[in-house]
């Protein structure tokens, strides 16, 4: 019994160390995120998306890529707040 606990053991702490990309970039699904959020208000200096399903670091390279091409600025996350209707809507500003 010990022996089958160890072999466990050892299976699952190889498969956690398999699914690690080792510093692999990868680009974002841009499709899932044209899916799940909107863009709400924009100006030169900053840009609001409302997003449902995704994570807020998701939006980030969305909200760089914008900053970016108003100005050659980085963006920077200001605000997030939770709609009524479970909707969070995500403030990016360009620095």
């Amino acid at each position: 019994m010990k022996k089958f606990f160890s072999c466990l053991a050892l299976a699952i702490l190889l498969s956690s160390c398999s699914s690690y990309n080792h510093g692999v970039y990868v680009a974002p699904d841009y499709n899932h995120i044209v899916a799940h959020a909107v863009v709400v208000e924009q100006n030169s200096n900053y840009v609001v998306y409302e997003y449902s399903d995704i994570r807020v670091d998701e939006i980030a390279p969305v909200a760089a890529i914008y900053c970016h091409d108003h100005g050659g600025r980085k963006s920077s996350l200001y605000d997030i707040n939770l709609r009524p209707d479970h909707k969070r809507r995500a403030t990016f500003v360009c620095q």
